[in-house]
């Protein structure tokens, strides 16, 4: 392949899944701050209708980076040429991914079902 540019081996790999990993800690913030809600009574069920699917939104790409970062950091775990170090590390990084994840998917699972809560609490019936 010439003019091709670099091949993508575990070690590229190694460097995409540690840049996700940094990613993922910004994301995991963005979560964070769709849930924090200041004085929620103050806005209309129709403004937290319309937050429902934006907050579902952030938690999906909250949640993304971080498994991105583990799929990346598997694959190149399993690239040829396996080396150990590589594969110690890929592991090291897949298990710090799986932190940001969890905390995103809480945070996340929190900030809808709040949106849910004030969208429905006026109409005097929460769906189950």
């Amino acid at each position: 392949m010439v003019g091709m540019g670099k091949r993508l081996d575990g070690g590229v790999l190694m460097v995409f899944a540690v840049t996700l990993l940094f990613l993922s800690v910004l994301s995991t913030f963005m979560v964070f701050g769709s849930g924090f809600d200041w004085d929620p009574d103050d806005y209309s069920p129709q403004y937290w209708q319309a937050e429902i699917p934006k907050r579902q939104w952030i938690m999906a790409i909250g949640v993304a980076v971080p498994a991105a970062s583990m799929a990346t950091a598997a694959a190149s775990m399993f690239a040829r040429p396996r080396r150990p170090a590589r594969i110690i590390f890929g592991g090291l990084v897949a298990v710090l991914a799986l932190v940001p994840f969890v905390v995103s998917w809480y945070l996340g699972d929190d900030a809808v079902s709040s949106a849910q809560y004030w969208a429905y609490k006026s109409q005097g019936s929460y769906p189950r």
